[in-house]
């Protein structure tokens, strides 16, 4: 079955143009462009005019995209962004009427639960799977507004799901007042995620996940900038493991840096410069609370996950 799907987070807008036969997923299209549309979110609570304009043009490549594709099913769906924004919803149903994709907003949970499913379909078939095992492990899916931790068996339902709002965005605009940030609110943000962290996940379930596996562009960020990548390669981002080692000393690379500065290393996309401390800072902090010495990365995620539950119903369509 061929579906299309189109994710608007917070920095992100991407496009997933996809055949699905049972649970393979053959990708056709992936297609990721920063609109930043939660540019100051966090302090006003509403959508910028600006930052409608730039998602809304990219929308509508997108959508022509999407159109010629021909799919069966097709989906867009929002997440931490527009579940609390201010004319969120008006600006969906805008979106509905000029691109004909019908939308739905994901609660955090069943975000990460979508993120677990794509993010793990991969293991049973890739020898770059094996490390991982069948045990149950950690899914971590570091977004714009928020970062989604999934708790389960690689195949299975996770058994533990919770959303947390420790996003790269919003911690970037809370806590980084200079570039580069001063030392001391390095530290704040690294506290107050480590707090977040502990408040939201037991700590016995912490302490009893062997492994884990990162989604999304902080973590594909980090294996390119590592492998100084200056043209991106999936092939080689796919189950590369990051140790915690490497995320500290890429913290430390990227703390005395400006934004430009970041900008101008290997693996960085454009729009990510100012936001790539803070994710590799709640990256580093995740693998420290559940005590893990490394994080296998996978190119597949949330959009994955979509597809499949497009593709067997178990995500209907508004």
């Amino acid at each position: 079955m061929k579906v299309a799907v189109i994710d608007l987070g917070t920095n992100t807008c991407r496009l997933f143009l996809a055949r699905v036969t049972g649970d393979v997923v053959r990708q056709d299209t992936r297609l990721t462009t920063v609109v930043r549309l939660g540019e100051g979110v966090g302090e006003s609570g509403r959508l910028l005019p600006a930052a409608v304009a730039r998602t809304r043009t990219c929308l509508r490549g997108y959508a022509s995209r999407a159109r010629a594709y021909r799919p069966v099913r097709r989906l867009l769906i929002a997440t931490s962004v527009l579940r609390t924004a201010t004319g969120g919803r008006s600006f969906l149903h805008e979106v509905e009427r000029e691109s004909g994709f019908p939308w739905r907003v994901l609660a955090g949970e069943e975000e990460g639960a979508l993120a677990f499913r794509g993010g793990t379909s991969w293991l049973a078939a890739s020898p770059s799977g094996a490390s991982v095992g069948t045990a149950p492990l950690l899914l971590v899916d570091i977004g714009g507004g928020s970062t989604e931790f999934a708790v389960g068996v690689a195949g299975e339902t996770p058994t533990f799901v919770c959303s947390l709002e420790i996003g790269v965005v919003r911690l970037t605009e809370r806590f980084f007042r200079t570039d580069p940030p001063q030392p001391e609110a390095v530290t704040a943000l690294a506290e107050h995620v480590a707090a977040a962290i502990a408040a939201g996940v037991p700590e016995r379930l912490r302490l009893a996940v062997p492994a884990a596996v990162g989604v999304a562009g902080t973590f594909t960020t980090l294996v390119a900038n590592k492998l100084g990548l200056t043209a991106y390669d999936a092939s080689l981002v796919q189950g590369h493991v990051l140790s915690h080692a490497d995320i500290d000393q890429a913290v430390g690379r990227l703390a005395v840096l400006t934004s430009a500065e970041r900008g101008r290393l290997p693996g960085i996309q454009p729009g990510r410069e100012d936001v790539i401390l803070a994710g590799a800072l709640i990256a580093r902090e995740a693998l420290r609370a559940f005590g893990l010495e490394a994080v296998t990365v996978s190119e597949s995620d949330l959009l994955e996950g979509v597809a499949l539950a497009l593709a067997d119903g178990s995500l209907p369509v508004p």
